[in-house]
């Protein structure tokens, strides 16, 4: 005959046993420490089953507070995470502060560096330079009339578009693919102009 299995401890329960320890909601045989480790039974859904534990709620603003402080949390501590700084407006600090300037240019909203060793907050400029190029005209540029050196008397590298138009202008065409696999190379690896200010897009 095939002994009955205690649900929580997985081991055979002998027959004397198994009649003192039985189950009054489901009927299930268990051993008798088993069920009393459990404090009742071990069968999900039994009605003589334990009470389910009360279950801990913690707000994100609890972590962040008692977490920076002594890096544990208490279900009691309700202390509510300081205010971030108000973003300068239009993206710029005033005068005599540190420059704040936004550090999202798709959604402008200031994104401040990581604090000091002091303590205070420094922004970071993104904002792109006004004399900046657009990237776009010089990939057209480099892409139609690069075998002339156009997009690199548009950046402002001389040396390289007076090279790139007397290959093409000296052997009256002949070289000019070769001028314009260099350009197309241009493209590819330039990202700012002689001026060291990157391109815009």
């Amino acid at each position: 005959m095939t002994s009955a299995v205690c649900p929580y401890c997985r081991c055979p329960i002998d027959e004397a046993e198994r009649e003192q320890m039985v189950c009054n909601g489901c009927g299930t045989p268990h051993h008798a420490d088993c069920f009393a480790e459990n404090g009742g039974c071990t069968i999900f859904g039994c009605s003589a089953a334990p009470a389910e534990e009360a279950k801990l709620s913690v707000s994100g603003s609890d972590l962040a507070a008692t977490g920076q402080a002594t890096g544990t949390f208490s279900a009691e501590t309700n202390i509510a995470a300081p205010p971030a700084p108000p973003p300068p407006p239009g993206g710029l600090a005033p005068s005599g502060a540190p420059q704040a300037n936004a550090g999202s240019v798709l959604f402008q909203q200031p994104v401040p560096a990581p604090q000091s060793a002091t303590g205070t907050i420094t922004y970071v400029d993104l904002t792109p330079d006004p004399n900046a190029k657009n990237r776009t005209t010089f990939i057209v540029l480099g892409v139609l009339l690069g075998m002339l050196g156009a997009h690199n008397f548009y950046a402002g590298y001389k040396n390289k578009a007076l090279a790139q138009l007397c290959i093409s202008a000296l052997t009256l065409g002949f070289a000019s693919p070769m001028s314009w696999v260099w350009a197309v190379i241009d493209v590819c690896t330039v990202d700012a102009d002689s001026g060291g200010i990157k391109f815009r897009t």
